[in-house]
């Protein structure tokens, strides 16, 4: 993640600027291809609906773990449906 925006769903999911995405509802890693391509539909499709999230959390190695949070996309006063700022880099493959 880039940043995460204050007053939106991603921050009230917990989302942090720095999380690395390793699945958002049934795509897995392995699975992306893009953010345009596999996120963005995904995330339309989901609008006021609950998606589950595993983020890579902290250092790499010892200090990084698994976080699994929900994020439900929505309308919010500022741009997108999620208020973060995603990045293919932070896409853990």
């Amino acid at each position: 993640m880039g940043a995460v925006y204050a007053h939106s769903p991603a921050r009230a999911a917990g989302l942090k600027a720095g999380d690395a995405l390793l699945a958002i509802g049934p795509v897995r890693r392995a699975e992306f291809v893009s953010v345009g391509e596999t996120i963005v539909p995904l995330v339309k499709s989901h609008v006021g609906r609950p998606l589950d999230v595993v983020v890579a959390r902290g250092q790499a190695g010892s200090l990084q773990r698994h976080v699994g949070l929900t994020l439900t996309p929505a309308e919010w006063s500022g741009k997108g449906l999620l208020g973060c700022a995603l990045r293919s880099s932070k896409l853990v493959r």
